[in-house]
């Protein structure tokens, strides 16, 4: 699978706000971050089961929009616009997100 349809099977199932989908897209070691933080607030499966199941199941009207999409070699960043996560009205958000062959392996977060 490529990077880019890794990264599109992730937003679907964050769309859909399904949680195997979604962990499965991440690898079992995967590592999730704030920019510029050097700590990471999920480091595994587990942890990303945990914060996305609560954000999913707490967001009935839970959707990101694509704004834009850059592909370099085995990193994608998307520019998107979530609307309904947890009862805030639009976020905006830059992922930049590092995928081997079968999944995400580290992923940093810009939000506005």
């Amino acid at each position: 699978m490529t990077p880019l349809a890794i990264i599109q099977k992730q937003l679907d199932a964050y769309n859909n706000r399904d949680i195997e989908t979604f962990v499965s897209c991440h690898a079992p070691e995967a590592q999730l971050y704030s920019f510029s933080e050097t700590v990471p607030f999920a480091k595994g499966q587990e942890q990303i089961r945990a914060i996305y199941s609560e954000i999913f199941e707490n967001s009935p009207n839970l959707h990101s929009k694509l704004i834009h999409r850059i592909v370099i070699g085995n990193k994608v960043i998307d520019h998107e616009e979530i609307t309904g996560r947890k009862g805030t009205d639009i976020l905006e958000f830059i992922a930049i997100y590092e995928v081997n062959d079968t999944s995400i392996v580290k992923a940093h977060f810009i939000r506005k």
